[in-house]
């Protein structure tokens, strides 16, 4: 949301994302390739800024991703009732319909890269151009916008080296499929790398662009029992579409089908996401979205279990029922336990319209401030509309840098003027005064004061 309103404000170029906490430079720093932050962006310029729309942007997109989803099971499986199947289980998957309509570019990256794969099999059937280059666009876009969606690359990969071995194309083709490649993964690559390289130049680290296994065996074990028992039934796929999977692994163990042309494809696409898995282990035990990657090939075999179940006439009414499961858990899930229990997750002076007014207009727009104790070192910032330092606990602002000095005189000395801060005891410590000059206004458990000039 940060990024996206600088966009707004400070600049359309894409090639420079800017965030809050960016102490005394410019802001701009690495990250994924910010296509959704650019697209909010985008509608602030058309509509205004309105904190609804990147929610609406979202479940437009998260809406694409549902029906491209269903093209996508209806090519694989040939049936358009099993491409509905698949659709309502995408649909309903706890966490697409919660993060279906929050600021979370994951959704952007599964959507693309599930249209590019569909479009890859289009350009298969037809030979069309335009169905190769809406492929190459999605898969691109995908990887680009997180690069762990750019494992749809996988399959694409094996079909492309069956059909080479059954010499389905020409060579003018052939030329096409290598451009398609070193484009859609070489653009990604070469992104992140520019990305890397903007970190280091700024020195702001508020992303994190590396990979983050599990610290050791017993913690890879705890997590991956997390989110074997709680993470994928009750998050990822929710309960219905959890059945109908164990149903698919049954079958596919039994009677796995290997004639079909997706099998292997779909195969090594799994194994691809597994071993992106493990890689991130690390960052799988709180964040469910980071497997939103896993969940086509998941749901793909989901829909293999409901086609057994749908072809046996006593199991039909187990699959409707497994069906109806879907919704109601999400609702459940989602709807009770996070919408109609209110709990922003943010302070209530924050949250409060007119509170979080008085607080942004108690010092001047572009002054840089010192905002904290925040330990996501952007939702304060982006709640009061302010740019310059943060910090992630009160005694932070004692603690000494590299150079000798308190942070706070840090803070100062690049150029900070005013502290806002909602713990109520860290302006008494004494070691504190000497840096604070004149309370400016208190609202709630806020403070802002006028940071004093260090001779």
């Amino acid at each position: 949301m940060a990024v996206a309103r600088n966009f707004y404000e400070e600049g359309m170029n894409i090639l420079e994302p800017r965030v809050d906490k960016r102490n005394d430079t410019d802001g701009i720093t690495g990250m994924q390739f910010p296509s959704y932050e650019w697209l909010v962006a985008g509608s602030y310029h058309l509509f205004g800024f309105h904190e609804a729309l990147p929610r609406l942007l979202n479940w437009l997109i998260y809406m694409a991703g549902v029906v491209a989803f269903y093209y996508l099971v209806r090519q694989v499986s040939g049936s358009e009732w099993f491409g509905g199947v698949g659709a309502w289980c995408l649909a309903w998957s706890p966490e697409t319909y919660y993060h279906g309509i929050n600021a979370l570019p994951d959704i952007l990256a599964l959507t693309a890269s599930i249209a590019g794969l569909f479009w890859f099999g289009r350009w298969r059937e037809e030979k069309s151009l335009a169905y190769l280059g809406l492929s190459l666009v999605g898969v691109t876009l995908g990887g680009l916008t997180k690069l762990q969606f750019l494992a749809v690359g996988f399959p694409i990969a094996v079909l492309v080296m069956r059909d080479l071995l059954q010499r389905r194309y020409s060579w003018q083709q052939i030329v096409l499929l290598i451009s398609y490649a070193v484009v859609a993964v070489g653009v990604s690559l070469a992104w992140y790398a520019y990305a890397l390289k903007l970190i280091k130049t700024s020195g702001l680290e508020n992303f994190g662009l590396e990979f983050r296994p599990a610290e050791d065996l017993a913690t890879g074990l705890a997590i991956l029992k997390r989110n074997l028992l709680s993470d994928w039934p009750e998050l990822l796929l929710g309960y219905g579409a959890l059945a109908l999977l164990l149903v698919g692994l049954w079958r596919l163990v039994r009677h796995a089908p290997v004639q079909n042309p997706w099998f292997v494809p779909g195969l090594i696409w799994g194994l691809a996401l597994m071993v992106y898995y493990l890689i991130e282990l690390h960052q799988m035990r709180g964040h469910t979205y980071y497997m939103l990657p896993l969940l086509p090939p998941l749901l793909l075999l989901a829909v293999w279990g409901a086609a057994w179940l749908q072809r046996l006439p006593k199991a039909r009414v187990w699959l409707l029922a497994l069906l109806v499961v879907q919704p109601v858990w999400a609702f459940a899930r989602v709807n009770y336990n996070r919408w109609m229990h209110l709990n922003p997750d943010v302070a209530p002076e924050l949250f409060n319209p007119v509170s979080r007014a008085q607080l942004e207009a108690a010092t001047p727009a572009g002054a840089l401030c010192v905002v904290g104790p925040d330990n996501s070192s952007c939702i304060d910032l982006y709640f009061l509309h302010k740019k310059g330092f943060g910090f992630e606990w009160t005694a932070q602002l004692l603690d000494n840098t590299p150079n000798g000095q308190p942070y706070i005189a840090d803070c100062i000395a690049r150029g900070a003027r005013y502290l806002y801060t909602n713990d109520t005891t860290a302006v008494k410590d004494a070691r504190l005064q000497p840096y604070l000059e004149q309370r400016l206004t208190k609202v709630g458990d806020f403070s802002v004061w006028k940071l004093r000039p260090q001779p």
